[in-house]
């Protein structure tokens, strides 16, 4: 009798191994992460570990960047990833169990950082030397989108902290009376990237060193003949800020405290200085006016170089109140930009709520910044850091790899269109190989996997 075998016409064997995973798109992301070498990155700059056991500095970065990028929230969401053989395959390494992940991210923490804490009313620590060692990962990302997107010259940073709520034990109260941190960031809007970022406590008035908060984003990006402005809130206000970038001839449009002298030279405007914005919804009437104002605030002296007030007026078209009782509202922008139109001045420091907003609710939203892991201020530190992190990968997967369809895709949507592909990862005779279906693979993955090989990795 002949063996089964030889009835089929071919040798059955048992070396095949086969498995699945829905996240075979994000091979994309994982493959632009090891061309712009982020790994050896952080296991260069991260201080060494005490055992070669375990996972590399530079996978455990990986992980928590493909964590994010795939939907995770938490820590604890690493098991799904762990669990995942096919994910395994793709990675070549399986990822760290939930508990590892974590001590990995004590490591970050730097309690001597914090002597002093009690002391003071509003306290930024020092950042770790691992947490520092992270900025080199973004410096890389930067640097490439530069090489590669080539955006030009134009930088305009916007600066913004932006409250979370937390029921850590250890959390302080902000200026909205709950428990909360308030991270900082800045933006370059031309480009959506985060060149810094700082975790904060909640007590920590956003005006805290946010002139070298601005000083170490402008040093993150690469040598060059960069135009800069910068946009704020009130709280850039002070003559020391903004004294410093315009002797940086950076270009700045920042909202101004309403003092009562300032309240004073706009209410004594006459009529027609006022000039038409635009009627908004429900009859309300904006509209602007420049004011010739000279601070007489201490930091503001009179021989110091005059910037420009404009005045912004609300009011309702058939002469409501509003709640408050007051016929019509003020608010101030201040600025060194003379050349601009008034309108037009205001409508682009307006701008900001487009892109440090919008970067705000996609790291909180679309990412894992919305919950903090940790009530030490170093774990959460990295935690914030490696979110940020991942946002910039995205931002440079988006626009050197992707179609342009996606370059303005937020993380939610490339998780549904592009990194939630079915794959099977096939080991056999010392090979993987990852299956997809060949419409995928053709309309995106091939030549997206093309142009991340094009990439000119991180200058410098």
């Amino acid at each position: 009798m002949r063996k089964s075998s030889d009835r089929l016409g071919f040798k059955i064997v048992g070396d095949l191994e086969e498995v699945a995973t829905p996240w075979a798109g994000a091979s994309l992301l994982l493959d632009l992460y090891r061309h712009l070498e982020l790994g050896e990155a952080a296991d260069k700059g991260l201080p060494p570990k005490r055992s070669s056991k375990g996972l590399r500095h530079g996978q455990m970065v990986e992980s928590f960047v493909l964590l994010s990028a795939l939907g995770g929230e938490c820590i604890d969401d690493m098991r799904r990833l762990r669990d995942d053989e096919g994910l395994e395959g793709m990675l070549g390494y399986r990822p760290p169990a939930a508990e590892t992940a974590r001590q990995w991210l004590e490591t970050f923490h730097d309690e001597m950082a914090l002597v002093g804490e009690r002391q003071q009313g509003s306290f930024i620590p020092a950042e770790s030397g691992p947490v520092a060692a992270l900025k080199e990962l973004n410096r890389r990302i930067v640097w490439a989108y530069v090489a590669n997107v080539k955006p030009g010259p134009e930088v305009t940073l916007d600066v913004d902290a932006q409250l979370i709520e937390t029921s850590k034990a250890n959390a302080q109260c902000c200026y909205e009376g709950y428990k909360a941190y308030q991270p900082m960031q800045v933006c370059w809007a031309e480009t959506m990237l985060l060149l810094s970022d700082e975790f904060r406590q909640g007590n920590v008035p956003a005006s805290k060193d946010i002139k070298r908060m601005v000083d170490e984003a402008f040093a993150l990006l690469p040598p060059g003949e960069w135009r800069v402005k910068v946009r704020s809130d009130s709280a850039a206000y002070e003559r020391a800020v903004l004294d410093h970038w315009d002797e940086q001839g950076w270009g700045f449009a920042v909202s101004a405290d309403m003092s009562p002298q300032l309240r004073q030279a706009i209410e004594q405007l006459p009529a027609d200085a006022w000039r038409p914005w635009r009627t908004e919804r429900q009859g309300m009437v904006r509209e602007w006016a420049e004011v010739p104002y000279v601070p007489a605030r201490s930091y503001e002296q009179k021989d110091s170089r005059p910037y420009r007030y404009l005045a912004i007026r609300l009011r309702r078209q058939q002469g409501e109140l509003f709640e408050d009782g007051v016929v019509v509202r003020h608010f101030a922008v201040v600025s060194n930009l003379w050349q601009l139109e008034g309108q037009s001045l205001l409508e682009w420091q307006r701008g900001k709520a487009g892109t440090i907003e919008q970067a705000h609710h996609i790291l909180v939203s679309d990412l894992a910044a919305g919950v903090f892991p940790s009530a030490r201020h170093g774990v959460n530190a990295a935690w914030l850091r490696l979110q940020v992190l991942t946002h910039n990968l995205l931002q440079l997967l988006k626009r050197a790899a992707l179609p342009e369809e996606y370059a303005n895709a937020h993380p939610k949507r490339l998780r549904f269109a592009v990194f939630t592909a079915m794959g099977r990862v096939t080991r056999h005779a010392g090979q993987v190989l990852l299956r997809i279906a060949r419409r995928v693979v053709e309309s995106l993955l091939a030549p997206g996997r093309r142009r991340i090989a094009a990439l000119v990795p991180s200058p410098g």
